[in-house]
């Protein structure tokens, strides 16, 4: 009998290991509760994300970007996809190929491409795995991620800079804060917007102990300035999800073991936040 209970208590645990891990969205979440929503549920997806999150190094994000990031929706040339490069109307103003000309050093647009982190790393002191987390690191020009920095995201009102492909640094038209902001083009709001959500849940227990910043309230439950929120939802609603998320969603999992629950289920959304 006692031998018996072991192995099935061994068995159970080999179980609950390939259950957690698994990148099939249906069992990914199958586990949740059906009925939560709001900060209940918020938190409860932050463990799942948290329980099944396997850290990878900052050169292995490099590597990811040469599949998760491969441009094969909009040119379909399977160039570095950039949100802050790519024109989706049009030819892009530079092109870069998986693996090559990384940063490194650069004095203009389409010298370089590095790692951005959307949620500024200067923010949690660049630990991990918050650093080398690719559902918030993305590859982008260099230069306009050296002009974007800390800034938060927003809508500009009066640009002081704007990038090749039409993303703007300036004062902040939002209503909430009139400090400078960073600007995308409006084809990748959502796409930042989700990834930003996505970082609400996976790090709400430690954001409070974040630096200060104009996007964050301190807290665990909303995590970020009311301001900032609505802008989010905003961007989140107006932006649909493309079929670039989905499948970087995917194949993110197989490097990380987590997924963005936004891409997958855009109406939690709104679950969390909206219903506070």
């Amino acid at each position: 009998m006692k031998i018996t209970h072991i192995t099935t208590t061994f068995l159970i645990l080999i179980a609950n290991s390939i259950f957690a891990s698994t990148c099939d969205q249906t069992q990914f979440y199958s586990r949740l509760s059906k009925d939560a929503s709001g900060y209940e549920f918020k938190s409860e997806l932050s463990s799942l994300l948290r329980r099944t999150h396997r850290g990878i190094s900052y050169d292995d994000l490099l590597k990811a970007y040469r599949s998760t990031d491969l441009d094969t929706t909009y040119d379909g040339d399977r160039t570095i996809m950039d949100m802050y490069s790519e024109n989706p109307n049009g030819r892009d103003p530079y092109r870069y190929q998986p693996g090559r000309r990384t940063c490194g050093q650069y004095k203009g647009e389409g010298d370089c491409y590095n790692r951005e982190h959307l949620f500024p790393q200067g923010l949690f002191n660049k630990r991990r795995p918050m650093k080398t987390d690719i559902f918030h690191v993305y590859p982008t020009d260099g230069k306009v991620n050296g002009y974007r920095g800390s800034y938060p995201f927003g809508e500009v009102g009066d640009a002081s800079w704007t990038s090749r492909n039409g993303s703007k640094v300036g004062r902040s038209a939002t209503s909430g804060y009139r400090g400078r902001v960073f600007e995308p083009i409006d084809e990748f709001k959502g796409d930042i917007a989700r990834a930003m959500l996505y970082f609400a849940v996976r790090y709400e227990a430690e954001i409070p102990r974040f630096k200060n910043n104009p996007m964050t309230n301190g807290s665990r439950e909303q995590t970020y300035s009311s301001w900032f929120i609505r802008l989010l939802l905003k961007w989140h609603k107006q932006d649909p999800v493309s079929e670039h998320e989905r499948r970087r969603n995917d194949i993110a999992c197989e490097y990380q073991k987590n997924r963005n629950p936004f891409i997958d289920h855009p109406e939690w959304a709104m679950a969390i936040w909206e219903v506070q």
